[in-house]
């Protein structure tokens, strides 16, 4: 099953600026830096190309199993073994999208991924993945625009709902945001996520109650995929108590 890469947390980032009172950027403000690319997975000059071995379903979730622990060099290649076996596989590329963008190859994620949707447009996680590429890049038209197919596919999907208020927020549409966010927690009560978003969110309408049960109530929860927010949580609650 295709889901939605590790992204939701990655925006918190982004929100900060939105709810410290910055300006908004002409682009969104740029998220953690990406790890160096590994080496290019080549054949040596001499080697012939061989069929993989094993199966499709088997390198796909090789893949998956991969980048789930962090070892992208692996990931990358039982990917591309699964394209040797099935050129006009979706899952497969949706996968080296993932890979692509966790080690920071923007375009080529970009490849992937419309690659993927050109084979199979039902991919919901793809469109989500590729419009969180397009915010990476500073796209956000383009984003909101990924980030709505795929709610047309998957409506009640509460992580695209958190994404494409991220984007009304830099957008400072309020009121779409609002509505998105609380759209996103009456899904998933327990997603982190959209409780930092509501702090933001409320601390921009100027009401201080709610802004610190939202952040609280993110911190009670915990951080989701990026502990680092944590920090970020208390730092605005500070702020709201005055302390």
């Amino acid at each position: 099953m295709l889901r939605v890469f590790g992204w939701t947390s990655l925006l918190i980032v982004a929100l900060l600026a939105v709810a410290c009172g910055a300006a908004a950027p002409e682009t969104p403000p740029a998220l953690p830096a990406a790890p160096e690319t590994p080496p290019a997975l080549t054949a040596p000059p001499q080697a012939v190309a061989t069929r993989p071995s094993g199966d499709l379903e088997s390198h796909l979730a090789a893949g998956q199993t991969a980048l789930d622990g962090g070892d992208v060099a692996t990931a990358e290649r039982e990917y591309r073994d699964a394209l040797a076996l099935d050129p006009k596989s979706a899952k497969a590329h949706f996968g080296l999208g993932n890979v692509y963008v966790r080690t920071g190859r923007l375009p080529e994620a970009e490849q992937a991924y419309k690659a993927s949707l050109a084979l199979d447009p039902t991919l919901a996680a793809a469109h989500a993945n590729l419009g969180v590429t397009y915010y990476q890049m500073g796209q956000l038209a383009q984003a909101a625009s990924e980030f709505d197919a795929a709610l047309k596919i998957e409506p009640d999907d509460p992580q695209t709902l958190y994404l494409m208020a991220v984007v009304r927020l830099q957008e400072n549409n309020l009121p779409a945001a609002e509505t998105l966010l609380i759209q996103a927690r009456d899904r998933k009560p327990d997603l982190p996520e959209v409780y930092y978003g509501l702090g933001v969110l409320y601390k921009l309408k100027g009401k201080k109650a709610e802004a610190i049960a939202a952040f609280e109530k993110f911190l009670a929860i915990g951080p989701g995929q990026d502990p680092s927010a944590t920090e970020y949580a208390k730092q605005e609650l500070k702020a709201l108590r005055g302390q």
